[in-house]
């Protein structure tokens, strides 16, 4: 059996999705929806795999929810209610429609985990927030800020002072916001899968 990162994995599937004008983690992908393709992709590194939504729109028994604590869509409020699962260990967050990030990636995340109380993976162009470890401690924090309407994720992570790892391939994080970014990477995955 194939080692594995020691900690749980969270997939974010519970946004509007309004510039893809569907559910992103809907669309489909070999067969099975973008959700699932990650869930099951991330089963191979990961030790557990949760996906965090709004409400069960997956029909699919075999997969672990988390349910939000607010209808507000926000990622600070599911990530609120993801860390008030976890709230003694990391947790790494992902979001559905980043679905390029490599297992060397991840690894290399990992390994650098020193008690920050979050590490997070960022590129020339972007810190990305909804990629990396965040401690359950945070939980208080991230409370506190909801308390305060405050829904900034980038702000939260700067409160608790987050720790980023540079990485030099922006196409590994690219996020599927429009109907024509998700074509084009349907196009490359199947160009990929031939060769």
């Amino acid at each position: 059996m194939n080692k594995k990162i020691p900690y749980p994995c969270v997939i974010l599937c519970g946004g509007k999705s309004s510039r893809m004008k569907q559910d992103k983690s809907l669309l489909e992908i070999n067969g099975k929806n973008l959700a699932l393709y990650q869930y099951e992709k991330l089963s191979y590194i990961f030790k557990d795999v949760f996906i965090s939504t709004k409400n069960d729109k997956f029909n699919n028994k075999n997969i672990k929810l988390i349910l939000d604590d607010s209808s507000t869509h926000s990622p600070l409020v599911a990530l609120n209610s993801i860390l008030k699962k976890f709230q003694d260990t990391y947790v790494f967050i992902i979001s559905v429609d980043t679905p390029n990030i490599s297992q060397k990636t991840l690894w290399r995340l990992f390994e650098n985990l020193q008690n920050q109380k979050i590490l997070l993976a960022s590129t020339q162009s972007h810190k990305h927030y909804l990629c990396g470890f965040y401690h359950g401690e945070n939980y208080k924090i991230s409370s506190e800020f909801l308390k305060e309407n405050n829904h900034k994720l980038a702000l939260f992570c700067d409160k608790v002072n987050a720790n980023f790892i540079y990485f030099s391939d922006e196409n590994e994080f690219i996020n599927l916001n429009y109907y024509d970014e998700y074509k084009k990477w349907i196009l490359n995955t199947k160009n990929l899968l031939k060769n």
